[in-house]
């Protein structure tokens, strides 16, 4: 199974808990700097609006941001990206609660430069790991720039646990309630 893939199932599998009466499962904040192409239906009393996960058909060149921050992405960095568009990607993962940065119309690319650099100063100007989403503790889910794996990293201790094998193997194996 592809990454693509993956992400269709675990849009599929979202789609079927919100049509279950977990609605909110496609709603999000509403951001004006997001291109509204993602949006469905108007903004509620709570400033949140429904959204669709849609699937790319034109991808995104990572030449520029790589030259930028002298670093090349491992392919299925440039595979999350250029999958679909959506606001939300989270679930359980084992024992872990992992959200994985979401891809947004309009502002994805600037959010993740941002988010690079920032790491990159964090951690001796160097991008062995790329950041791509957050643990439920505070942990961050990072994929190894070289092999693709997924990690957790407690950058206070400095040290990384092997969380899955790749970003199709975390994405496949999400689960929208906790397992008991």
């Amino acid at each position: 199974m592809s990454l693509n893939e993956a992400m269709r199932q675990y849009f599929l599998l979202r789609k079927k808990y919100a049509d279950g009466g977990l609605d909110f499962l496609f709603k999000t904040p509403f951001n004006e700097d997001v291109d509204s192409f993602i949006y469905i239906g108007e903004v509620d009393e709570d400033d949140y609006i429904e959204w669709s996960p849609i699937e790319k058909t034109k991808y995104h060149e990572f030449t520029l941001l790589e030259s930028s921050i002298k670093t090349k992405f491992h392919s299925s960095i440039i595979e999350y990206f250029n999958s679909y568009w959506f606001a939300d990607l989270d679930g359980f993962f084992d024992d872990y609660y992992i959200s994985l940065d979401s891809i947004l119309p309009k502002v994805e690319l600037e959010s993740f430069r941002k988010t690079l650099q920032g790491y990159k100063n964090n951690h001796n100007n160097e991008l062995e790991n790329i950041p791509l989403g957050m643990e439920g503790n505070g942990l961050i889910v990072v994929v190894d720039n070289t092999d693709g794996t997924v990690k957790l990293e407690d950058y206070e201790k400095g040290t990384y646990v092997r969380l899955s094998k790749s970003l199709e193997d975390l994405i496949t194996n999400l689960h929208l309630k906790r397992r008991n």
